[in-house]
């Protein structure tokens, strides 16, 4: 190899590798807004757009425990609060086009807190799926 462009092709690999250390490589994106209205239990629309909570099921509109889950998220999240989505970068929408992720509101973690409060299952078939199946909190509930 040409002993200049040796001086070159180091530097620019040592910056390279560099960037993916400190940025990472495929990792999550994070979204601050605010809330804007909750929909369901696990799902809410934050600004424009809509998120479905990653790896938790609450029930459907007409079945039992519904409007206990719309509040409870609705309590954690309310309208109007500041809420951080960690949008999973292994599946980023689900088949309905709503954004995937986590949701942090006023210090607290939705996902989590669906589960810890008895009103959300873990979606075990989407364990292997989601980056966040193999976390501590989705662990301790299945995944």
């Amino acid at each position: 190899m040409n002993p200049i462009r040796k001086y070159y092709v180091v530097p620019i690999v040592i910056t390279i590798v560099s960037i993916i250390a400190v940025f990472g490589f495929g990792s999550s994106d994070i979204h601050e807004s605010q809330i804007t209205r909750v929909i369901d239990g696990d799902t809410l629309i934050i600004d424009l757009t809509t998120i479905r909570l990653s790896l938790v099921d609450t029930p459907e509109r007409g079945e039992p425990g519904y409007q206990e889950a719309k509040d409870f998220a609705s309590t954690v999240c309310p309208v109007g609060s500041n809420a951080e989505f960690i949008e999973d970068s292994w599946q980023k929408e689900d088949k309905y086009g709503r954004s995937l992720g986590l949701v942090f509101c006023n210090d607290m973690f939705l996902n989590e807190l669906l589960l810890t409060s008895g009103h959300a299952k873990i979606l075990t078939g989407f364990c292997d799926k989601s980056e966040f199946g193999t976390e501590d909190w989705a662990r301790a509930y299945g995944c």
